[in-house]
């Protein structure tokens, strides 16, 4: 077995088994299986969220599934969506940085949370994500930004626990709404690393860090063939299904322009 590499500070991984999921089942099965098959390169703690399962019978089913990997079980209420979870468990532990991932994600990479630590610890940065987009849903809720809204992406990301935890304290996330505004609102996890200081990074299965104005050519979240993905999801998987013409509307919706390389972001005015 490949050794692990150690870092300077603590890392948590957050795998959230939500048994209310449709087909729950194969989400689990399908996470586990890229964790056992792509080495993470580096030493963490793996707790396994379970939340939302209606009867005892599947959460036992689904608890017997991790039996073989060493994890730290967290049991919470499915009354707060994915983020809300992420803020509870991250008030429960004592790591330094944590890695959350969400029901759908798939591992596509060895080396993947190695990866992502490498270009978190880079000089000042505070957010790095496995995929990120430039998507508004202004015109269902006017009170989203306007495209382009830079945000990382709520479905695989890696911060420092007290940043995060400083960034979200009070935060209430009561109805899906308020999940949304937490992953690309005015006041998102992304704008408030920004508004601080720091730089928000997408980092791909290349193991490279890209830059926000190199997000639309990075070759992970909806663009071409997507094999640059480190972490895959729902949404990355049902891009991957689409024919071309339902592809090419949803890279104008999530990249406009931006996916020719011939416009740059204005972070100053994104991060303010």
């Amino acid at each position: 077995m490949a050794s692990l590499a150690r870092s300077n500070k603590s890392i948590a991984v957050a795998y959230l088994a939500r048994g209310a999921d449709k087909n729950w089942l194969a989400s689990f099965e399908r996470f586990l299986g890229s964790y056992i098959s792509n080495h993470p390169g580096i030493v963490h703690s793996l707790y396994v969220i379970f939340k939302g399962f209606e009867h005892d019978a599947d959460l036992k089913k689904a608890r017997s599934l991790f039996s073989n990997v060493p994890h730290n079980p967290i049991f919470l209420g499915d009354q707060s969506f994915d983020i809300g979870a992420y803020i509870e468990w991250a008030n429960m532990i004592e790591e330094d940085l944590i890695c959350v991932l969400n029901t759908a994600s798939e591992i596509l990479s060895l080396d993947w949370l190695r990866k992502l630590y490498i270009n978190l610890a880079l000089p000042n940065v505070g957010l790095v994500g496995a995929t990120g987009s430039y998507e508004s849903i202004n015109q269902f809720n006017n009170s989203f930004p306007l495209f382009p809204n830079l945000h990382i992406r709520s479905t695989g990301f890696m911060i420092d626990r007290k940043f995060f935890l400083k960034i979200t304290d009070g935060l209430k996330i009561i109805a899906k709404v308020d999940a949304f505004h937490f992953e690309s609102g005015p006041k998102s996890l992304t704008r408030q690393v920004l508004s601080s200081g720091k730089e928000v990074l997408l980092v791909g299965r290349n193991g490279r860090s890209y830059s926000p104005n190199f997000w639309a050519s990075s070759n992970t979240f909806r663009q071409g063939t997507q094999n640059n993905l480190l972490i895959a999801d729902n949404q990355t998987r049902n891009f991957s299904e689409l024919p071309w013409i339902a592809k090419r509307e949803f890279v104008n919706r999530t990249w406009g322009e931006f996916i020719k390389g011939s416009q740059m972001l204005k972070l100053e005015k994104i991060s303010s």
